[in-house]
């Protein structure tokens, strides 16, 4: 399905709006929005009524998935990539340096190592899925939870897809092949797949469809969808109708990554009989993790764009401004002037003694404990600029609120951000980001900047009343 056109600025025809007036509805460019201030807020207004511009905004899926496959494939190549690639190698040589000896003494290290490749995979996957270019690496704290239930899902998802065709291949096996299926899982491929399944389009084709819904499988894994939830074969289906034409070419990546993943295991083969001492083990682990890296990447990407049709975020996450980053092109001047010329005197502190400053303290503080709001304002607004004089975080809270309901917006604003830095450990600190958040959105038209705060506040405070207030009005990043 082909991108619904963006909308053109009226006055530019050739222009692509990024903004619509909410009070003459008209879409605007850049060259028709103006960033205008009030106090320290900065927000968009309308340049022909003057109406607050509110930002255009898209689908991820509107934007060119090709480019942005092309990005996702560049990954491992990146700064974070590359680090991640070292570090991983570096841990999976050590494992399986340690796993080459006895038998019985390989299973954990081999198994410790399998753990490592899906726990990072996965992490791979839900990092790029946030869009983010820096992923965090794992954190291996329970051995059971993040490395050997990741790696058993891993491997039971992968080697799952390809039961089919394994199960059609040991059936046509002869009678002194057919082993039971734990005997093959070690065996290498021309001891499973005898003349009679080489020659035989059944086991092909299966083999093809498991390759095929390998990705898919992945996807749904990453999701936190149980081992059989991954394999279920409709979740597959309802993964290709969610991409659409999109989905062939995901596969078609998959099918480079497969070529590409094949030839580092080659390489990787090579490098191995230069036999050096761990450096050969080293390398070759980093050349067979470039592809499988690259294609977690690819499903984060999936995820990244497709996720609220997969369930796995709400639809309010998938949505990006038109232009970008794109910003108005009518600025405001600097808040301080770049050049010497006349500088505006700043206003100073008033010389006070420190009588007289604690007579106007405990005046303020009578104010505000008997509630005098236009006392408690008139006096804040001097006390707050002495330089060395700390008010309590209720004080500032009280005089954000004041602030608020006289309409005093930028004073209720440097109030409230006040009340939060003051004491940002106190019960007070997310109330007053709560009432910050809503004086910049509901008051003040700054709605990116409110949501920036509603999304700290379920960051940095998750299981208080102020985050539950912006869970419901932001619903939290993955």
């Amino acid at each position: 399905m082909a991108a619904p056109a963006s909308p053109t600025c009226p006055s530019h025809p050739a222009a692509v709006a990024g903004w619509r007036c909410e009070q003459c509805e008209s879409p605007l460019c850049p060259s028709c929005v103006e960033t205008r201030r009030m106090g320290p807020v900065e927000y968009f207004a309308c340049g022909r009524c003057g109406g607050t511009a509110n930002v255009l905004l898209r689908h991820r899926s509107d934007f060119d998935f090709r480019q942005r496959l092309k990005d996702a494939l560049r990954f491992p190549l990146t700064g974070p990539g590359l680090q991640m690639l070292l570090a991983v190698g570096t841990m999976l040589a050590v494992l399986r340096t340690l796993g080459g000896g006895i038998r019985l003494i390989q299973v954990l290290p081999l198994t410790l190592a399998l753990g490592i490749f899906w726990t990072t995979f996965f992490a791979l996957v839900k990092g790029a899925a946030r869009g983010d270019p820096d992923p965090q690496a794992p954190d291996f704290t329970d051995v059971i939870r993040d490395n050997v239930m990741p790696g058993l899902r891993g491997l039971c998802v992968t080697v799952g897809v390809f039961l089919p065709a394994l199960a059609r291949a040991l059936s046509l096996a002869p009678p002194a092949q057919q082993h039971p299926l734990i005997q093959f899982l070690g065996a290498p491929l021309e001891t499973v797949m005898s003349p009679a399944a080489v020659e035989d389009p059944l086991t092909w084709g299966l083999l093809l469809l498991g390759f095929l819904w390998l990705p898919w499988a992945w996807l749904l894994a990453s999701m936190g969808q149980s081992i059989l939830g991954a394999l279920h074969p409709v979740r597959a289906l309802a993964c290709l109708r969610a991409l659409g034409r999109d989905a062939f070419q995901v596969m078609g990546v998959f099918a480079v990554l497969a070529v590409v993943h094949a030839a580092m295991h080659r390489q990787a083969s090579a490098v191995l009989e230069f036999n050096i001492f761990f450096v050969s083990r080293w390398f070759a682990e980093v050349l067979t993790l470039i592809a499988p890296f690259a294609a977690a990447n690819v499903l984060g990407l999936v995820l990244f764009v497709y996720g609220d049709a997969l369930g796995y975020l709400p639809p309010r996450d998938f949505l990006e401004p038109v232009l970008g980053n794109t910003a108005p092109g009518r600025v405001p001047p600097p808040l301080r002037s770049s050049t010497p010329e006349a500088p505006e005197p700043e206003p100073q502190p008033e010389l006070l003694s420190a009588a007289e400053v604690t007579s106007r303290l405990a005046a303020f503080t009578k104010a505000v404990d008997a509630r005098d709001v236009a006392q408690a304002l008139a006096l804040y607004a001097a006390l707050r600029v002495l330089p060395r004089l700390k008010l309590s975080p209720t004080h500032h809270l009280f005089i954000g609120q004041a602030a608020a309901v006289e309409g005093d917006f930028p004073l209720s604003v440097a109030a409230l951000e006040a009340a939060a830095d003051a004491a940002p450990e106190e019960p007070t600190a997310p109330r007053a980001l709560v009432l910050l958040a809503r004086v910049q959105g509901e008051k003040m038209g700054n709605t990116v900047r409110a949501e920036e705060l509603y999304r700290y506040i379920l960051h940095r405070y998750p299981d208080t009343d102020a985050a539950r207030f912006a869970h419901a009005r932001v619903p939290p990043a993955a």
